[in-house]
C-alpha cells in the first residue's frame, strides 16, 4: 500500500510541474521575438548562427520573463539589428537575473529617446559574452540604458562605437546598481560621458578597459554625478573631453579606485 500511494503522489506532483523547454531559432520560430513570445519562465532559447531583426519599435522585448536567450554561434556570427530604425532589446518588466542575454552582437540600435542598443528599466538581468556596437540614442545611453532601480550584471562584453546625443555614449545609469565586469567600453562618444554616465546610482566596476572615448563636454571616460563608483583593477585611457575630466570626472560623488591604471587622457 505504502509504493501504492507514493506513486500516486509523485504522480499529482509531475502533473502540476511545468518542465522546461528548449526553443530553437529559427527551427522553431523564426523570429527571436515570436520565441519570446512562445516561453515560459525557465524556458532557453537556443538562436543559431544568423541576423535577426523585427518591427516595431525594439527588436526582443524579454517582457518580464526569466528565459535565457543564447546565441549557439559566437557574437559575430549571430547578430539581433535594430535596422538602424528600433531599439535592439528591451527589459522593462521586472526581470530578474534569471533572465539572461547572452553571446550576441546587438547592433543597429537606434531610438528618438533612450537605450539604442539595450534599454534595462526596472529591471536586473544579466548581459554576458555579448558586443554591443554602433547604437545611438537621441537622449542618453547609446549602447546600453539603465533606470528605475535597475541591477543588471554586465559581464565580458565589449560595448564599443556607440552614441549619445547628451549622455552616456557606452553606458547611462540612473538610479541604479550595475555591475560592469571584465568588459572593454570604447569608442563611445556623447556630450558628457562619452564612455560612462552614472547619475545616482551605484556603479561597480571590475577588470575593464575604458578607452578612447570622447565627450563633447565632461568625462569622456566616465562621468559620476551624486554617485559611489567602486573601480577596480581597470585601465582607463585615452580618452578625450572638451572640458573637464578627460579620464573621470565627479561631481558630488564618492569613487572608490584601487589598482586602477589612468593615463593618456586629455
Amino acid at each position: 500500500m505504502r509504493h501504492i500511494c507514493t506513486s500516486i503522489v509523485a504522480t499529482l506532483v509531475l502533473a502540476g510541474t511545468t518542465l522546461a523547454a528548449t526553443i530553437n531559432v529559427p527551427a522553431d520560430y523564426t523570429t527571436i521575438q515570436a520565441a519570446v513570445d512562445a516561453a515560459s519562465n525557465g524556458d532557453e532559447i537556443l538562436v543559431a548562427p544568423g541576423t535577426y531583426t523585427g518591427t516595431g519599435n525594439v527588436v526582443v522585448n524579454t517582457d518580464g520573463k526569466a528565459i535565457t536567450l543564447r546565441a549557439t554561434g559566437t557574437p559575430e556570427e549571430t547578430i539581433i539589428h535594430g535596422d538602424y530604425a528600433r531599439r535592439v532589446v528591451q527589459c522593462a518588466g521586472g526581470e530578474g537575473p534569471d533572465t539572461i542575454i547572452e553571446g550576441f552582437t546587438i547592433t543597429g540600435g537606434s531610438t528618438a529617446t533612450s537605450g539604442g542598443g539595450i534599454y534595462v528599466g526596472g529591471s536586473s538581468p544579466t548581459i554576458t559574452d555579448c558586443t554591443i556596437s554602433d547604437n545611438t540614442a537621441y537622449f542618453d545611453g547609446g549602447g546600453i540604458y539603465c533606470s528605475s532601480s535597475s541591477s543588471p550584471a554586465i559581464t565580458d562584453c565589449t560595448i564599443s562605437n556607440n552614441t549619445a546625443t547628451d549622455r552616456g555614449g557606452g553606458i547611462f545609469c540612473d538610479i541604479s546598481s550595475v555591475t560592469v565586469t571584465v568588459c572593454t567600453i570604447s569608442g563611445n562618444t556623447a556630450w558628457d560621458g562619452g564612455g560612462i554616465y552614472c547619475n545616482d546610482s551605484n556603479l561597480t566596476l571590475v577588470g575593464c578597459t575604458i578607452s578612447d572615448n570622447t565627450a563633447n563636454d565632461d568625462g569622456s571616460g566616465m562621468v559620476c554625478y551624486y554617485s559611489s563608483p567602486t573601480i577596480i583593477d581597470c585601465t582607463i585611457s585615452g580618452n578625450t573631453a572638451n572640458d573637464k575630466g578627460g579620464g573621470i570626472f565627479c561631481h558630488n560623488s564618492s569613487p572608490t579606485i584601487t589598482d586602477c591604471t589612468i593615463s593618456g587622457n586629455t
